[in-house]
């Protein structure tokens, strides 16, 4: 193999060493490649003198690989001057190696590289032939704080569960809506770390907060009212209906209980129980044939007959499909009015379940109705794009089988999910 090509291949620069004939060894995971440092290299960093002996000479090896399915290994023969003016020693630098590092700049830059895909600590240490240790402490230093992305025009917030510690156990996750990526992630949803965080954002770009979506965690509103002045506080409608739909399934097992358990409306209800929690005109236009009854029953008709055994299940019911057909061209009166008899409904039908839902929407009722009303630029916005993202989260930290560290596992998301494109 050419000298030249063989060292301009693993990263290093031909000039730093002796020109001479050497065939790689193979080995059973790669090569091996031999090369000698010049020895005619003699500039003194101490004090400048060009005057100095060689004192000795020391083999140490650079890993090159480039790829998981070969290993390649410089085995480097350094040389040690001693300055024959300052009586210092010195061995001149090779370029394309960091000093005191074991892995060529080459081989670590493809190591960063893959910092922002979507692998585990584990897996590029593999790749790498290195320990999962050593690849912590590449990304450690390498990597020590990814800056977050400026807050966007629409500003959504959710968060996601970190670790068991108290302080970070649900981590808060700020995400841009129309550019669909992370802008920074919180280590607590707790309001003192979310007072802290946005108290530190000048002004003027909070100020450029238009639309704030979250769900009805009460810090989300006191970061709206003090620091997000300029923005509207929209409730996304996800949280909305699933205040309603996990009453509305406690009301159904409730029914359900009471009747025999080999009745049709028992089966129905247990096995097909999220078309009570559905659009009406989802509900699929088939036959129900439980085994052990000639009968056929549609499921339209089924459905009916069991939410109008109980009053309260059919108030419910009628309730959530009125949430789900409400014109969103309505504006923001229309919108606030509709919450308020909504709300009046569940807190006067006096049962334990639906009574909190309705006070929940009279507290939230204004962000409610915002979003229920269409924004400035005639388009719906919701808290979805957190809720995919959050997916991306989730999968992240099931590679690493959890993380520990919330700053590495920030500066490792904010790589994969929102600069990946840019790096």
């Amino acid at each position: 193999m050419n000298f030249n090509t063989m060292l301009t291949r693993l990263g290093m620069d031909p000039d730093n060493f002796i020109n001479r004939e050497n065939e790689p060894v193979k080995t059973e995971e790669g090569f091996i490649y031999e090369v000698y440092q010049r020895t005619d290299i003699r500039h003194c960093p101490h004090c400048g003198s060009q005057s100095a002996h060689i004192q000795d000479y020391d083999w140490i090896e650079i890993n090159c690989s480039e790829t998981d399915y070969i290993r390649d290994i410089l085995r480097i023969r350094k040389v040690r001057f001693k300055c024959t003016e300052c009586h210092k020693t010195f061995t001149p630098s090779v370029q394309g190696i960091q000093r005191y590092s074991k892995i060529s700049s080459q081989t670590l830059q493809l190591i960063l590289n893959d910092f922002s895909k979507m692998m585990s600590f584990s897996q590029i240490a593999e790749r790498y032939h290195l320990t999962p240790a050593r690849i912590l402490q590449i990304f450690d230093e390498n990597v020590p704080y990814v800056p977050r992305k400026p807050l966007p025009r629409t500003l959504c917030i959710d968060e996601i569960k970190f670790d068991e510690e108290y302080d970070q156990k649900y981590c808060c996750v700020l995400y841009d809506f129309e550019n669909r990526q992370i802008v920074d992630i919180i280590k607590n949803r707790q309001l003192p770390y979310l007072e802290e965080y946005f108290s530190l954002i000048p002004q003027k770009e909070r100020d450029r907060v238009k639309f704030f979506v979250s769900d009805m965690h009460d810090p989300y509103a006191t970061v709206a009212r003090k620091y997000l002045k300029s923005a509207t506080h929209i409730i996304d409608m996800f949280h909305v209906v699933r205040q309603l739909t996990q009453a509305i399934s406690k009301i159904r097992i409730e029914v359900m209980k009471t009747q025999p358990k080999n009745s049709i409306y028992y089966r129905f209800m247990k096995k097909h129980w999220k078309l009570f929690l559905c659009r009406k005109e989802d509900i699929p236009d088939k036959f129900y044939s439980p085994k052990g009854i000639i009968s056929s029953y549609h499921f339209t008709d089924l459905v009916f007959s069991c939410i109008k055994l109980n009053r309260d299940l059919l108030s419910a019911y009628n309730i959530l499909q009125d949430l789900f057909h409400y014109s969103e061209k309505r504006n923001y009166n229309d919108a606030l009015n509709f919450i308020s008899y909504i709300s009046d409904r569940l807190v006067s039908s006096n049962h334990s379940l639906l009574i909190p839902v309705g006070k929940t929407y009279d507290k939230w009722k204004f962000g409610i109705a915002s979003a229920f009303s269409r924004s400035q630029n005639s388009s719906r916005i919701t808290n979805a794009i957190a809720e995919s993202i959050n997916n991306h989260l989730k999968t992240i930290i099931k590679f690493a089988y959890g993380y520990h560290n919330f700053p590495r596992f920030r500066n490792r998301a904010l790589l994969i999910l929102s600069y990946k494109k840019t790096r």
